[in-house]
């Protein structure tokens, strides 16, 4: 161990890894990874609330309940309470991916299409998975979601294109979607019975109904890059919000079945994360240029406007400056290091 240890980055809102949701009682809070640690905002200002220690390697995944956050690094899984470690998840031999909070239990999904479960009541108790699921061989997973009143099931997507439901108590496949032919990006669940919204590489956006294997519509990006990520809105709009390879966040009317505004300008890199907040008319977004944002649905024309933001550099900086009689410190520039500053 050195003399010196990283203790926190400034200017690093967010990373490449997917932020995770969550309310508790009246408050919205936001986990997003920066590097080897997350950091949690409370959504009603997006003040910083918690930062946790570092982990031995960069986080890959999150996903968090109450007070719980889980982080994915390598082919581990920590288990934190607020800002304290309790326990460490160690089963898979590949990188794990993906994480979903699924009932009581916690899914984890690696590179190899493995998936374990793990239940977080006891956590320090019980560290081995409660499950093992093994994905069919020659597929790789994208995504993972659980649709809403299916029991014991989630659907996978996968780079090949098809995407599969499995039933995670029996461990067997029950049906395999065929896809459209391009990999499947990102998938997310409906408000409505047994619909979800798959994204795909080439732009297009697949509104299909899982019971009758039929799809209801298919929207398409104008800049043809591959679809990042989907939500839909909670707040009784008829809305369905994407993001793009390109940083553009375009919102579609689901009644009308068509594009109803494009934030041309959301964001400077790709989108990583979109979600409609529950029950409210506000879509969070975060980016790979290192900026968190909040759009707020209340014009008369219904397009979205910026609530509020998080923003660091977004490119490298090149030097740092901290002037004598002052508590504030300035960076300029940029140059091939990491994003942000250690202290």
């Amino acid at each position: 161990m050195g003399i010196f240890e990283p203790f926190r980055a400034i200017g690093y809102i967010t990373s490449t890894v997917p932020f995770s949701v969550q309310r508790l009682g009246t408050e919205t809070f936001v986990t997003v990874s920066v590097g080897k640690a997350f950091q949690i905002y409370n959504c009603a200002k997006l003040n910083l609330v918690i930062i946790s220690p570092q982990l031995p390697k960069k986080i890959r995944a999150l996903a968090s309940y109450r007070d719980f956050t889980f982080a994915a690094f390598g082919n581990e899984i920590a288990v934190f309470k607020r800002a304290h470690q309790v326990a460490t998840w160690s089963k898979h031999v590949a990188k794990v991916d993906l994480l979903l909070l699924f009932g009581e239990h916690v899914l984890s999904l690696d590179v190899e299409g493995n998936i374990f479960i793990w239940a977080f009541k006891g956590i320090e108790e019980h560290l081995a998975p409660v499950g093992h699921v093994e994905l069919c061989e020659k597929f790789t997973p994208t995504c993972i979601v659980h649709p809403d009143t299916y029991l014991n099931k989630v659907l996978v997507g996968t780079q090949e294109g098809p995407l599969q439901l499995w039933n995670i108590n029996t461990k067997k496949m029950l049906y395999q979607f065929k896809g459209w032919g391009s990999p499947v990006c990102c998938c997310v669940s409906s408000p409505a019975l047994d619909v979800v919204a798959i994204g795909c590489a080439d732009g297009k956006i697949h509104v299909h109904n899982l019971k009758l294997d039929q799809e209801i519509v298919t929207f398409e990006h104008a800049s043809r890059g591959a679809v990042t990520d989907l939500s839909f809105s909670t707040d009784g709009r008829p809305l369905l919000a994407s993001g793009g390879s390109f940083g553009v966040i375009s919102i579609w009317n689901l009644n009308k079945r068509r594009l109803q505004s494009v934030i041309r300008d959301a964001h400077d890199s790709s989108i990583i994360s979109l979600n409609f907040l529950a029950n409210e008319p506000v879509l969070m977004s975060a980016s790979a240029d290192n900026s968190l944002k909040m759009w707020i649905f209340d014009t008369n024309d219904g397009d979205p406007r910026l609530l509020r933001f998080r923003s660091g550099h977004s490119a490298p900086p090149l030097c740092i400056s901290h002037p004598a009689n002052t508590s504030k410190t300035f960076t300029y520039g940029w140059v091939s290091s990491p994003l942000g500053l250690s202290l």
